[in-house]
């Protein structure tokens, strides 16, 4: 700033006041420091492109490293594949072949089982027999007064579809039927039935009865209070076997059939020996034990 004496001074002595002209410095310094920044920012920008051009080409690189190195492998796949490779593929082929030995011996195995289980059937079968002392003490009983028979059987077995049909005539035996089964077992529906049979020879003697059916192939037979059982294995229609055991009384001829054909099926060696033993309890209800015995005493002269 000029000084206010100054002034006065140069006026009183007739002088012009001029003033002091700026310093051209400052103006130069101002081009120098906006040529300076300008220099500075081109310097970081070439140093961002250099950089930028620098990771260009080393992604470049790495990414046709890759492409080379998957391009060989794909080659080497395509030719056979590496040692490593082979290897593998070999390992794999042995796999196969072991898992189809494998398969190879599993099914010769299940054959085996099969034969297996056909040897046992069989002798399963050969070597049955008619129960004589089947402890029935929880056992339930049919309960039907209107059968000349009764059997016990298991907690686990029922009874179902009771048939009775009432006498036709005079000295023609009542029809009479019972279907007992396993309970909760749907292949074993109607597994037992039980039933009087060839009405034709109800009126004979025993030992004629006995006669009669003295040709079959008998598996096993027993004598019991009211007569003899038969045990056999019986043809159905469709060429099947059914296990049957005959009940021959004085008075009347019973059929016990076990009617599951396939012997392969769950549990069936269990309750074929549960048809043998059920069976084993027949008995004759009383009634018709005490007219047999009247009857009796009337052919012999007894009082």
């Amino acid at each position: 700033m000029v000084d206010d004496n100054n002034i006065i001074e140069e006026i009183e002595k007739g002088g012009e006041v001029k003033p002091k002209k700026k310093a051209k410095t400052t103006k130069k310094k101002a081009v120098k420091a906006k040529t300076m920044d300008i220099k500075r920012k081109e310097g970081k920008d070439d140093n961002y492109l250099f950089t930028l051009v620098i990771v260009t080409v080393v992604i470049l690189g790495i990414i046709g490293i890759i492409f080379g190195y998957t391009k060989d492998k794909l080659s080497e796949l395509k030719k056979g594949g590496t040692e490593v490779t082979k290897e593998l593929e070999n390992e794999v082929n042995s796999l196969k072949k072991k898992l189809s030995a494998m398969q190879d011996k599993t099914a010769e195995m299940e054959k085996e089982t099969e034969i297996n289980k056909d040897v046992v059937i069989d002798l399963f079968d050969k070597n049955r027999t008619i129960p004589t002392n089947v402890n029935a003490v929880e056992w339930k009983e049919l309960g039907l007064v209107d059968l000349t028979f009764s059997v016990s059987f298991p907690q686990t077995w029922e009874m179902v579809r009771p048939i009775i049909e009432t006498q036709a005539e005079e000295g023609v035996p009542v029809d009479e039927l019972i279907y007992l089964q396993p309970i909760g077992q749907e292949l074993y529906t109607g597994a037992i039935t039980l039933k009087n049979d060839y009405a034709d020879f109800s009126k004979i003697s025993l030992e004629a009865k006995i006669e009669i059916f003295s040709e079959l192939d008998v598996v096993d037979s027993v004598d019991f209070s009211f007569g003899k059982m038969i045990y056999f294995i019986n043809l159905d229609q469709d060429n099947k076997e059914v296990p049957t055991i005959l009940i021959l009384t004085e008075d009347n001829i019973y059929r016990a059939t076990f009617n599951v054909s396939d012997k392969k099926t769950s549990n069936y060696f269990e309750y074929r020996k549960d048809f043998e033993e059920i069976i084993s309890t027949f008995i004759m209800m009383p009634e018709v034990e005490e007219e047999a015995l009247a009857e009796e005493d009337v052919l012999t002269g007894e009082e």
